[in-house]
């Protein structure tokens, strides 16, 4: 397994030498799909639906995600592991030990018995949900989209981008990691007093969402921010910062507690939490759309829809603050403004956003999957995605 780690990074760093020394070839040249018509929902791979019960005990609520998919959960585990392996098997009993400690001493209780369940459930070990739950903090590379078109609709959509680096597959051409992840993608229904709540989008064994819509009100996704915050994560581990929460968690708590745009943009503004994000949030109505550029305690910046500008209609966010250039190995904000540009407010649609996300390198090969809703018109969708070569590696 070692030297398939070890060609992984071997492949990583030919690639960065061969573009630093002849450019990208034209095989891996930006390229726009605008227009070519591949928004066909019947042949696409949706991501399953399942239904939790918030009035069920917090042990039974998760049950029937983990009973149909603890197999996908293992295969995620068995790659992280097989990743951290390569240090030896000490690190591994080390990390085992601070995660059972983790979640014993730090995990809200809820969660932590939304968590006993699943793992009752799926026969994964406690300290191994615990790292599911950590380590999704720590790595998210995604493109969100927020979008008006000239019927008074708002649409809002994400790539989601995970598992760079963590074992190339050569058969398969993509990452292990993205495989795995693929296969545990899901959509949940929040059902409470019988009724609808809110719906999202996650990795089956995680207890927060990645990706969520609160009909009628409002829609959230979240992408990760690049920025050092590793220690306060160790910090957290080691008994600190008690009062900071997981990002995706509070996305879950936003989608529970919140009922307006205005609530959820105070809330999210205002939680402590582990990592830095983007918190992206898209209203009710035509027009109200923000992202969030929030540090571990406050919001660095707010980038909003506005009309009155050329191109206010939509907002783009990567994993960049939007006052800094992107990574040149990693510039999908450019390719993506070009594209949402040549599309137009005149064609934003689930068909057109769609088009935008399929464009690489929006589009590479560590997309996990494509969520699309729209308040709106309440439509809410996931699919599981493919780049065929020649695709970015990341």
């Amino acid at each position: 397994m070692t030297s398939k780690i070890l060609f992984t990074f071997i492949i990583f760093f030919l690639f960065i030498s061969n573009y630093q020394v002849n450019g990208v070839g034209e095989e891996f040249t930006p390229h726009c799909e605008v227009g070519n018509n591949l928004y066909t929902p019947e042949t696409l791979q949706h991501v399953p639906w399942f239904n939790i019960n918030l009035d069920l005990p917090p042990n039974e609520r998760y049950k029937i995600v983990a009973g149909a998919l603890g197999k996908e959960m293992r295969d995620v585990i068995a790659t992280l592991k097989e990743m951290i392996g390569i240090l030896g098997p000490l690190p591994m009993e080390i990390l085992e030990n601070v995660m059972q400690n983790a979640y014993e001493n730090h995990f809200p209780l809820t969660y932590r018995e939304e968590i006993e369940g699943i793992s009752q459930a799926s026969g994964v070990p406690i300290a191994d949900m615990a790292l599911m739950n950590i380590f999704y903090e720590l790595s998210r590379f995604c493109t969100s989209i927020i979008a008006d078109n000239n019927n008074n609709e708002i649409f809002h959509a994400r790539n989601l981008d995970f598992g760079q680096l963590f074992i190339w597959n050569i058969s398969s051409q993509s990452y292990q990691l993205t495989d795995t992840l693929k296969k545990a993608s899901v959509n949940l229904n929040f059902i409470k007093n019988g009724k609808l709540l809110f719906k999202g989008t996650t990795f089956a064994g995680h207890v927060g969402f990645i990706s969520s819509m609160k009909p009628g009100a409002f829609s959230l996704t979240m992408n990760s921010r690049l920025v050092p915050d590793i220690s306060n994560v160790v910090t957290w581990l080691m008994g600190g910062e008690t009062d900071v929460h997981f990002a995706m968690w509070i996305e879950r708590e936003v989608m529970e507690t919140c009922n307006t745009y205005d609530e959820a943009i105070a809330k999210l503004s205002s939680v402590p939490q582990l990592t830095g994000v983007y918190f992206i949030v898209g209203g009710s109505q035509p027009g109200i759309g923000s992202v969030l550029v929030k540090n571990d305690s406050w919001v660095d910046a707010t980038v909003q829809l506005n009309e009155s500008n050329n191109d206010g209609w939509y907002i783009l966010q990567t994993n960049y603050d939007p006052d800094k250039k992107p990574l040149y190995l990693d510039d999908r904000r450019t390719p993506g403004h070009n594209c949402m540009k040549k599309l137009g407010k005149s064609s934003v649609s689930m068909r057109g956003i769609f088009e935008v996300l399929s464009s690489r390198p929006t589009l590479n090969k560590t997309t996990v999957h494509s969520t699309l809703m729209s308040i709106t018109t309440g439509e809410y969708v996931s699919y599981i995605r493919y780049c065929p070569n020649p695709c970015w590696a990341f």
